[in-house]
């Protein structure tokens, strides 16, 4: 039986080699992973949001053992049933967990909606977006700094176990180091462009050589949601609104 200061000490460990400051192409092997083992998780996804224009739009998502198809079905017909849309608008000073026994809500949240608003939302999120995808069993926790969320996301598959108490209390130590972390650091001055994903790039570059919407979508093979999400984005990040 491993002690409690054994154990303090693995995820303290765990903890001193994780840096949401990595490059993106980067965070999936240095920060997912190696939480994802900690917490016995099969897929994980790290997910960077923002607000343009006073709307919550996702900025960015990593992830492990979850298809391309399925994150950019997000983007393009889910993210707007997610209940992380409404934690979004909520200040928080410590890192907020998932319950999906309170239909998805999140541990800042009140929910005061009448049936067939909130709980109609989540119940058809989860029916037609997490249980076709295999996302199960969940541990889902968020943290903030004054200009963005990072939601970090674990699951296992039908007919796994739930996570376990001790699985809980690993991530609640991880979740307050990196909402630490994340407070702690300061916005670097970098050129636009740099803070933009592949993708970004590749549809502002052709949005900039004057294509459309429907004409980039067609490059890329996306949709054109697709690519007013990213559009957003883009915006977001450089401080422009066209």
């Amino acid at each position: 039986m491993v002690s409690a200061a054994a154990e303090l000490e693995r995820v303290a460990e765990l903890c001193e080699r994780l840096d949401l400051a990595a490059d993106e192409d980067a965070l999936a092997d240095e920060v997912l992973e190696p939480i994802a083992d900690l917490l016995g998780a099969e897929t994980a996804s790290l997910r960077c949001f923002g607000v343009a224009h006073g709307a919550p739009v996702p900025l960015n998502i990593v992830s492990i053992g979850i298809p391309h198809g399925v994150k950019e079905a997000y983007l393009d017909r889910y993210f707007n049933l997610d209940p992380i849309r409404r934690l979004l608008a909520c200040r928080f000073d410590a890192p907020q967990f998932a319950d999906p026994r309170r239909r998805g809500a999140w541990s800042s949240e009140r929910v005061h909606v009448p049936d067939g608003g909130y709980a109609q939302e989540f119940r058809r999120y989860r029916r037609e977006f997490l249980l076709p995808n295999r996302f199960y069993r969940h541990l889902g926790f968020c943290v903030r700094d004054s200009a963005r969320v990072l939601a970090l996301d674990f699951h296992r598959c039908q007919g796994a176990r739930d996570f376990a108490p001790l699985e809980h209390a690993r991530a609640h130590v991880v979740a307050a180091y990196l909402h630490a972390q994340v407070g702690s650091q300061r916005p670097v001055a970098t050129s636009p462009a740099l803070a933009l994903s592949r993708r970004e790039k590749q549809v502002a570059e052709a949005v900039a050589s004057g294509l459309s919407n429907k004409h980039v979508a067609e490059r890329l093979d996306i949709s054109v949601r697709t690519v007013e999400n990213h559009l957003r984005s883009i915006f977001a990040k450089c401080g422009v609104t066209t």
